[in-house]
């Protein structure tokens, strides 16, 4: 087990490229190696979890200067792709693994909880539906409806808007997929098309929650009911939530394929997104 050569108190500032507005700013102390000590993946005696990345790995885009009084190091995250100088900076395979590393951690990353969504995942009616869901398919040996399929939905419409530069708020996108398929409930127990229910269900839960507007909560009923047949008339966020939601079943992947409903050209043969 190394020993760390020294401990420094570190600032980290994150600051917004081209304006220089700070997002997100972090002290601690850290654990300080000389260039030959192990790297972050390494354990250090006396202290719990891996070295502190900016201490050791020369890739991170970090500039050290002395902070007034205290003693303290004040360590700087420069945007990415920028150097001290301010010249560009290319990014090298090493360098792109830190920064998704930092961001797990909590160290560069600024994501916070959405409020909004999160509210729909706690209301009484969507957990609700979800035991019920799950009550329902605990035998099913085809695809499931629980909430890691509601989050893949989401998580590849948004890759979508993204990629394709669509008016959609990553609220939205993520709103519409976790109300998709409540429905699933009501068509289980009653026969009724999920759809059908679902727009309904999700129409009493965003009337309790905040965060969206009128339109856009209107928008996100709509995807829903439209979500299970595709439609050229349908709106651009129900034609959104069809997609993600076909393309995020593995069908490639699935032991009970040959006794799936779907036809052979609807099935995913192969990774898509």
């Amino acid at each position: 087990m190394a020993k760390p050569d020294k401990t420094e108190r570190f600032k980290v500032t994150e600051r917004e490229a081209g304006t220089g507005r700070v997002v997100h700013e972090m002290q601690g102390d850290a654990p300080v190696l000389s260039a030959a000590s192990p790297s972050d993946g390494a354990k250090l005696e006396g202290f719990e979890g891996p070295v502190n990345p900016l201490a050791v790995d020369p890739h991170i885009p970090a500039t050290s200067v002395p902070a007034t009084g205290g003693g303290v190091s004040a360590v700087e995250v420069l945007p990415t792709g920028a150097s001290p100088l301010g010249a560009a900076s290319p990014k090298t395979a090493s360098m792109i693994a830190r920064e998704q590393e930092l961001e797990l951690r909590g160290i560069c990353g600024n994501d916070q909880v959405m409020p909004a969504v999160d509210a729909i995942r706690r209301h009484p009616d969507f957990v609700d539906h979800m035991k019920r869901i799950h009550r329902a398919e605990l035998s099913r040996e085809f695809c499931c409806h629980g909430i890691d399929h509601l989050l893949d939905v989401a998580r590849i419409a948004y890759i979508r808007v993204l990629e394709r530069k669509m008016p959609f708020r990553k609220e939205t996108v993520y709103a519409a997929a976790l109300l998709h398929d409540l429905g699933k409930a009501e068509q289980y127990e009653h026969g009724e098309p999920h759809e059908v229910a679902g727009a309904r269900v999700a129409t009493n839960i965003l009337m309790d929650i905040d965060g969206f507007s009128a339109l856009e909560k209107t928008a996100i009923v709509a995807a829903v009911a439209q979500h299970r047949c595709f439609a050229d008339d349908a709106s651009p966020l129900g034609k959104l939530l069809y997609e993600a939601d076909k393309v995020s079943r593995p069908c490639y992947a699935c032991v009970a394929r040959e006794r799936c409903d779907w036809l052979p050209e609807k099935m995913n043969v192969g990774i898509k997104i």
